[in-house]
């Protein structure tokens, strides 16, 4: 990591130093941690969220990609020259712990108090540093266009005092305050809707190019809601860990929670869904993950974007990557579905570790397969439905980092150019493991 990277970590991490973490030696607590294991554009960031809904699991806010980071785990600091970790890679696992304990817990209902008001504005002071490394937020500052956002929402767009309605309506509006003083924040990199920023932020333009030269958390930027952090009275709950490049981690997290049950949710989609996902994300102004200067010749990719399109790989970075670092796109993009596959396969053949395999398709699906798969997960995950859970069951949830409007079988759209990569046999392979009909035909 660079001498510019490691000041900006030191910056972020320090003020969490000197606070009392929510739960102290917190891995060692964890009675119960549920890996969610897909693919990137697999469907994991739209089956988390509708788990969130469920306050009888824990969840971290996003993805633990952050996290490792900071701690000093991540590419290229974990040593093993890509995503993947080891039990033996777990050195000096304190910092990562206290990092994990300050953002694990569940959403929570509204802003009842000024404390909770005064706590959600340190968060966001918090992940605005994490998200634009080498800005300077001050806290004051922070506080302030906290209030005001809250403010004119109250005024302006009828939110009951106490009530957080729409995270993505607050964020726009905090983020055009915050680019008075700070222009290089651009809203156009978080998970926020198009109409939100055009109607609020007009003079935000869009940008393909990566946010900063430091990116520690993976755009698109996570909006973040009020929060519960976790208590001790929680950690008889199921922690729903979800981020895809942790297939290649599986020792490593088992070793993090050494006193917890581990299990495994395989979430599945079919290849040509997965591959057009990524290859739009590719293509997408985000997914940021890993700069590799100078090492990128994906046809498709780095002749597009020639100012960057060498320096930056997107999504996770299987064991392997540098044999197709001179791929064209989409033989890139079939390389991640099947090692993310393959490596969630392999892992529970070799270990006996209790699992669950779904099908996204379902789980977003018609009604009746809706109701089928989440009621199955439910019933793994040892929880009860509940209102929250059972209503988005029968209305299904918006789009989550989505690259464009979903629809059935976007894919069809880039038929031709995704057939050799699917009739590949190594996807076939895989496709026949995870029990799907080899006949795309049969796909959605």
């Amino acid at each position: 990591m660079s001498t510019a990277a490691q000041q900006a970590r030191a910056r972020i991490v320090e003020p969490l130093l000197g606070l009392d973490p929510p739960v102290a030696g917190l891995r060692h607590k964890i009675r119960d941690v549920v890996v969610l294991a897909s693919s990137s554009r697999g469907g994991s960031s739209v089956v988390s969220e509708i788990l969130r809904h469920s306050n009888d699991l824990l969840h971290f806010r996003a993805e633990v990609n952050l996290f490792f980071v900071l701690s000093g785990h991540a590419f290229p600091d974990g040593g093993t020259g890509s995503d993947a970790l080891g039990a033996e890679q777990l050195t000096d696992p304190d910092l990562l712990d206290r990092l994990l304990a300050f953002d694990m817990g569940h959403h929570a209902d509204g802003l009842p108090d000024e404390e909770s008001v005064e706590r959600f504005a340190d968060q966001l002071h918090w992940r605005l540093s994490a998200q634009w490394p080498d800005e300077h937020f001050d806290m004051e500052q922070a506080h302030f266009w906290t209030r005001e956002t809250l403010a004119e929402l109250r005024r302006d767009h009828g939110w009951a005092a106490d009530a957080f309605e729409d995270a993505q309506l607050f964020h726009t509006l905090l983020l055009c305050r915050v680019r008075t003083g700070h222009p290089a924040v651009n809203p156009w990199y978080y998970d926020i809707r198009p109409d939100l920023i055009r109607g609020h932020c007009p003079d935000a333009e869009p940008s393909s190019a990566p946010p900063s030269a430091l990116v520690f958390e993976e755009p698109p930027f996570v909006t973040i809601s009020p929060w519960q952090t976790v208590t001790e009275a929680d950690l008889h709950r199921p922690l729903i860990i979800k981020t895809p490049s942790n297939v290649y981690r599986l020792p490593f997290l088992r070793a993090l929670f050494p006193s917890a049950r581990f299990r495994i949710f395989h979430l599945t989609r079919n290849a040509a869904a997965s591959i057009n996902g990524l290859h739009d994300g590719w293509r997408f102004r985000g997914f940021f993950a890993h700069p590799l200067p100078g090492r990128l010749a994906i046809d498709g990719y780095s002749d597009q974007w020639p100012q960057w399109g060498g320096d930056w790989w997107k999504f996770d970075l299987p064991p392997g990557w540098e044999d197709w670092t001179h791929r064209s796109l989409v033989e890139v993009c079939g390389f991640q579905w099947r090692a993310a596959h393959t490596a969630t396969l392999d892992y529970l053949a070799r270990h006996d570790v209790p699992s669950i395999q779904l099908r996204f398709e379902d789980m977003v699906g018609e009604i009746d397969a809706r109701r089928r798969a989440i009621g199955a997960l439910t019933d793994w995950l040892g929880i009860p439905l509940g209102d929250e859970l059972g209503r988005l069951v029968e209305t299904g949830l918006p789009p989550i980092m989505a690259t464009s409007r979903p629809r059935l079988r976007r894919w069809f759209d880039r038929a031709e150019l995704l057939d050799p990569v699917i009739h590949d046999p190594a996807t076939l392979s895989i496709l026949e493991r995870l029990g799907y009909d080899l006949d795309p035909e049969t796909w959605t």
